[in-house]
């Protein structure tokens, strides 16, 4: 792998990195500083203007002179001290302020090595801890406010490492393949220059040239489209990474080798991988915000109930897994997020098709005198009782050995339970080792208003139990 290749590309990405964070900072400080009149409660507004703009352009000028380490630290810290100055003088309980750290986490992965994310992480949560301290009574209320963005920051951290190790690697392997695409070039003109001395092999020795020169231009282009990948990637990072590896993966754009095809078959998954975690951080971040909204309505169950089940079967490991349709002849009227809950039924149905092996796969629904029940069942591995509460806490997963293979971020089950909570039901488990696992569903039936005025519920005849 060529290390310089990788570092250079880093250099470039942090000289658009630079001046597009300084100068987000620079503006969104001074609009902020001059909606306040008064200097004494704005001055540390007008001090991160100076301060951003300072930063960005010693930061630029030192990427000019090859000091990137330098420029970049700098630049980090100054703005570090920019958003816990902030952060003093502004933060008010529910804040979404420490979380902005995570703009500098994932910078600093990009431009000055994967890993250090973590370290700006390490850094963010004790400033962040200063900065909110004098608005916080005891050191209870502190921790119950410092959690929440502390565990959204570390796990940025942790995303923007995987995701920089996975650049990296495709970065320094683009390079591999020019150096060799250089090498061959070479070998290719000393063939000419032997050529060129046998009359009789000219014609085949120009062919030869030809073809070398359309690999030279294809790995050229290949290098200008990697490039402006990665430069769109700072603005839209997880979907350029899944796009263009597929569409390079399935040959689109010119031949590619099993080594490419691997390498562009990992990126692609991966960043389907980190699409899935972004979402789920982002329902988790607006649900530990308090801004989850539902737009409860009543609809077609039947066809919600379908197209999860339709859906599941791609991920199924094995395609002889049976998917079990148990449904009533009346379906229940209940008032439901159609989007919102049918996430919830792919999240238990995506998890019974990861530990699920062989046997079946069932969606059983039931409708009771006050409630209506959707039994996710299936014949996997099962948990122990023991672990029942375990698997709906964020960020848990059980099964170690089978987790390296079945990757998850261990947010699908606690984000199922909030959003049946929210409609005003419960999800419950029933597990066993070795006898697979049920996740029910269960919601209140929706009333309707009677003539004299009182709402109703309708009474639907119990049905035959699981």
């Amino acid at each position: 792998m060529n290390q310089v290749y990788s570092k250079e590309l880093r250099a470039d990405t942090a000289a658009l990195l630079i001046p597009l964070i300084a100068g987000a900072t620079a503006l969104v400080a001074l609009l902020a500083a001059v909606v306040v009149v008064d200097f004494a409660a704005s001055w540390h507004l007008w001090l991160a203007v100076v301060l951003a703009m300072s930063s960005g352009l010693f930061g630029w000028q030192a990427l000019k002179k090859n000091q990137r380490i330098v420029g970049t630290l700098v630049f980090t810290a100054v703005h570090l001290f920019i958003l816990t100055l902030i952060i003093h003088k502004n933060w008010a309980p529910g804040s979404l302020l420490p979380y902005l750290f995570a703009v500098l986490i994932i910078a600093s992965s990009m431009f000055v090595q994967p890993n250090f994310g973590f370290v700006v992480w390490g850094a963010a949560t004790l400033l962040t801890a200063i900065g909110i301290s004098q608005h916080t009574e005891g050191i209870g209320q502190l921790l119950r406010q410092l959690s929440g963005p502390t565990i959204v920051n570390l796990f940025v951290a942790g995303a923007a490492y995987f995701s920089a190790m996975e650049w990296q690697v495709a970065v320094e392997s683009v390079s591999a393949l020019h150096l060799k695409a250089q090498r061959r070039r070479d070998e290719l003109f000393a063939i000419q220059e032997e050529l060129r001395l046998a009359n009789a092999k000219l014609h085949s020795t120009n062919e030869e040239l030809d073809k070398a020169r359309r690999t030279a231009v294809a790995e050229r282009d290949l290098r200008t489209r990697f490039m402006y990948q990665v430069s769109h990637e700072l603005r839209t990072p997880i979907n350029t990474i899944v796009n263009f590896a597929h569409i390079l993966g399935q040959g689109e754009l010119g031949d590619v080798s099993e080594r490419q095809v691997d390498y562009l078959g990992r990126i692609e998954k991966s960043g389907w991988h980190s699409m899935s975690v972004l979402n789920d951080l982002l329902d988790l971040a607006q649900m530990n915000a308090g801004e989850f909204r539902l737009k409860l309505e009543l609809v077609d169950l039947h066809s919600v109930c379908d197209e999860a089940m339709a859906s599941v079967r791609s991920l199924l490991h094995n395609p002889e897994i049976a998917l079990v349709h148990d449904y009533p002849d009346v379906w229940p009227q209940v008032l439901v997020d159609p989007k919102r809950f049918q996430q919830a039924l792919l999240n238990l149905l995506g998890n019974a098709a990861k530990y699920t092996d062989e046997g079946h796969i069932a969606l059983r629904v039931r409708a009771y005198e006050q409630s209506a029940t959707f039994a996710v069942e299936d014949t996997g591995v099962g948990i122990p009782a023991a672990h029942h509460e375990a698997v709906f806490q964020e960020f848990r997963q059980l099964h170690e050995t089978t987790t390296r293979r079945r990757i998850g971020t261990g947010l699908g089950l606690p984000i199922s339970r909030h959003l049946i909570e929210r409609h005003g039901g419960t999800l419950t488990l029933h597990s066993e080792p070795g006898k697979g696992s049920t996740f029910t569903i269960s919601l209140p039936l929706a009333k309707t208003i009677q003539a004299n005025g009182r709402p109703h519920t309708p009474a639907v005849a119990q049905e035959r139990p699981f």
